[in-house]
């Protein structure tokens, strides 16, 4: 938008995203706003679809680009209606600063920085033995008095002495003071927690400064360390890092939590064991059925590129096959007119925004009433495909129209459940390609019997591996398609190259049995052990977070392990570590190892079927362990993190090795495989 747009742009939400981003989201708001101050470049924040709501727009701007100028305010341009509901902590360039979202004299939204008082930073927290192990360094400014009220001996020398680390009650003020040392700028501290049983919160001070934790590079910790608790007098006590990332302790009646089933590989649930088989049996008899209905017939694509159209299960979701499928689209639509066709739709806006000049078609809009039909278990959608419980007998109606209304051009499916129905659906003038983004072992024993049988009516079969190839090459040996090896494709990331000097290992991945993160754990045991300043983040939402969580816990991790959730800005992430690991009982091409490399990080990997050991290349930019090998990972790891010099050497080979993978590469094989289909009729059924 331009400078002075609409008086009635109104700024519904202001958010800290990950402490690291300011977001503002809002109504009439155009394609830009402005952030100006005295004395500084006015800063422009593109804006995009919202990702949650509809009809709004979205932007972030780093804090770090806010901070850059210190303390003052920022306004917004057009001048945004706007109630306060954001603060964060960021490092500038004379100290730490709040960042608050508030309103200005003039009604307006303002972005306010102010100098946060001097601070006691917390390099390590720790609950061992009934008490609160705290160690940490003074931060700018004079050595703590004691606040207020405090009993314990104050003013310190400059080589060392004693001040007070204070729990102060929220409520009443009420104090618990122990003694904390001090020496050349650093302190340190244990605090009985057995005082504080009082239902509340208390606040940690040193002296007359606040504790909490502003420089370890990890703002927002709020919802990523959860410490373990400790109970007294009936209460549970449990420390946490507040929204400013201060320390404080929460005390209340423990909660009753049932504990989360454990990862079983592999398993089976009763149901699926009593009626999966009856359940493929309906649907195979459903399917035939649908396929002897009349087929559509061809219609003349003219003279021009045929139409491509990709059937995802949501493209308004987050997974791989997504992204990775928009990375292609965007590319081809340059050449081709492109369709997204996502088969349910369970979200306003999408996760990722769609590429530019992409149509996107919902065959199944669930959010609103279902219906009978709705209520129904599907019966075209293979019950042992992982798509089986986002479909119902209302979607197969709808699936089975917008696939007899596609006539011609080329008809890309991405998940076996998918390719099973474009091989026996799809009409005679429609080249049909189906996908396999996962390994042929991995799929569940009736539906690989069923993709043997039935992928031969597929004209091509796109796989992602020379190993992919090989095996469904000899699964489909009675009659197969014409089977194309094309990796996935990866666009270039947000942020820069990894230094590679950050003591943090990365890994990213959906929380499930297939990434094998209880692996990863129980390998970081022994890491941590040896390199108790490295930390491990790990990125991804899931199933099995408070499992995995309870693990941590149960290990005693929680500082050096920590469930980092899901990101807008992966690419960030990589480049703020030193080492990626990849600890996946099985993959169907791991894009997320490339992606990785392409940051310039090295790569540690469990050596499973699909995909790893065809992207790394072990001793030059990875290590390979056999798969689920705990003592082996755990050896990579420490192996790379003890030797610099080898993991900015491996750094760079995965650069080199990342670029082979780039959009640009990969949509040329497509292109490539899309003339020589559009060259030829396609067959009859």
């Amino acid at each position: 938008m331009a400078a002075g747009g609409t008086a009635d742009a109104v700024a519904r939400r202001v958010d800290i995203i990950e402490g690291r981003w300011l977001l503002i989201g809002g109504a009439r708001l155009g394609a830009e706003l402005l952030l100006r101050r005295d004395g500084a470049e006015p800063l422009r924040v593109a804006l995009r679809r919202a990702a949650e709501r509809a009809g709004e727009v979205e932007g972030e701007v780093a804090l770090a680009e806010l901070a850059a100028a210190g303390a003052g305010e920022w306004l917004a341009e057009p001048a945004l209606a706007h109630q306060p509901d954001a603060v964060g902590i960021v490092p500038g360039p004379d100290g730490v600063l709040r960042v608050r979202a508030r309103r200005s004299a003039a009604g307006a939204l303002a972005i306010a920085l102010e100098p946060l008082a001097p601070h006691a930073e917390a390099r390590r927290v720790r609950l061992e033995g009934g008490a609160l192990l705290v160690e940490g360094e003074l931060a700018a400014g004079a050595v703590p008095g004691l606040a207020a009220g405090a009993t314990a001996a104050a003013a310190p020398g400059p080589a060392g002495g004693t001040a007070a680390l204070i729990a102060r009650h929220r409520g009443d003020g009420a104090e618990v003071v122990a003694p904390a040392a001090l020496r050349d700028g650093r302190f340190s501290a244990r605090l009985d927690l057995a005082p504080l049983a009082r239902a509340g919160t208390w606040d940690l001070w040193l002296g007359d400064r606040r504790v909490g934790a502003h420089l370890d590079g990890l703002p927002g910790k709020r919802d990523v360390v959860v410490f373990p608790s400790h109970r007294a007098g009936g209460l549970e006590l449990r420390p946490y890092y507040t929204v400013e990332d201060n320390v404080s302790i929460r005390v209340a009646l423990p909660g009753a939590r049932p504990a989360p089933a454990p990862v079983v590989p592999g398993a089976e649930s009763r149901r699926r064991r009593r009626l999966g088989g009856l359940a493929v049996a309906v649907h195979r008899v459903a399917l035939g059925l649908a396929a002897a209905l009349p087929r559509p017939r061809a219609r003349s694509r003219g003279g021009g590129p045929p139409v491509v159209r990709i059937l995802l299960l949501h493209a308004y979701g987050l997974g791989g096959t997504v992204r990775t499928s928009f990375n292609l689209t965007e590319r081809l639509a340059g050449s081709y007119e492109v369709e997204l066709i996502s088969m349910i739709r369970r979200r306003a806006a999408p996760f990722f925004p769609f590429p530019e000049g992409v149509g996107v078609s919902v065959v199944d809009d669930q959010r609103g009433r279902r219906g009978l039909l709705g209520r129904l278990p599907s019966l075209l959608i293979h019950p042992e495909d992982y798509a089986y419980p986002h479909a119902s007998l209302r979607t197969d109606v709808a699936l089975l129209r917008r696939l007899r209304a596609i006539r011609d051009g080329v008809l890309i499916t991405t998940r076996p459940a998918f390719n099973l129905l474009a091989a026996r659906l799809a009409g005679e003038g429609v080249v049909t390609i189906g996908q396999e983004h996962m390994n042929f072992h991995s799929h569940r024993p009736r539906l690989a019997a069923d993709v043997a049988r039935r992928y031969g009516k597929l004209d091509v079969l796109a796989v992602l591996t020379a190993a992919d190839e090989r095996d469904y090459g000899r699964a489909l040996a009675g009659a197969p398609p014409r089977i194309e090896r094309i990796p996935n494709a990866v666009s270039r990331l947000d942020g820069g190259l990894a230094t590679l000097e950050a003591k943090v290992v990365v890994a990213a991945g959906r929380l499930d049995t297939q990434k094998g993160f209880d692996l990863l754990i129980r390998a970081w045991e022994r890491v941590a052990e040896s390199q108790p300043d490295w930390q491990l983040r790990i990125y991804g939402s899931g199933p099995r977070r408070d499992e995995l969580r309870g693990m941590i816990l149960e290990r005693g991790l929680y500082d050096r392990v920590l469930l980092m959730g899901r990101t807008r800005h992966m690419g960030e992430a990589l480049a703020g570590a030193s080492l990626f690991v990849l600890s996946s009982r099985f993959e169907g091409f791991g894009m997320v190892i490339v992606e990785a490399m392409s940051k310039g990080l090295p790569v540690v990997s469990f050596d499973c079927p699909q995909g790893p050991g065809e992207i790394l290349r072990h001793g030059r930019d990875g290590i390979l362990v056999p798969g689920g090998d705990v003592d082996g990972l755990a050896d990579g790891l420490l192996e790379l993190i003890g030797d610099e010099g080898r993991r900015r050497s491996f750094g760079a080979a995965a650069v080199e090795n990342a670029r082979t993978y780039a959009v640009g590469s990969i949509a040329a094989r497509w292109e490539d495989l899309l003339r020589e289909q559009a060259n030829r009729e396609a067959p009859a059924a």
